[in-house]
């Protein structure tokens, strides 16, 4: 029997109960709110955020149409920022609430 590095067997674990993809959900929204305050302005961040993301799909309460619009408009210029920050294709496309 061979011995696993600590950092395997972590791995290992968080794979086998979902966890990975818990604690990465949790990083595209953070990450995704911080962008929507940068690119939007201060103002958006009150208005607009971002609650949920899963397989690929981010999903964004807007409370504001106008801010809706713009997002929605911009969304693949959002996107890529949002997917360079991880190096990786983690967002595809943007859903809206409100």
């Amino acid at each position: 029997m061979s011995w696993q590095s600590l950092k395997d067997i972590a791995s290992d674990s968080m794979d086998n109960k979902g966890i990975r993809l818990q604690i990465q959900g949790s990083l595209v929204v953070s990450q995704a709110n911080d962008i929507i305050g940068n690119f939007f302005g201060s103002e958006a961040q009150i208005k607009a955020r971002a609650v949920y993301w899963r397989e690929g799909v981010l999903v964004v309460a807007v409370l504001c149409k106008d801010l809706h619009v713009e997002i929605e408009t911009q969304q693949d210029q959002f996107i890529r920022i949002l997917n360079n920050r991880f190096s990786d294709i983690v967002v595809y496309r943007l859903r809206f609430l409100g």
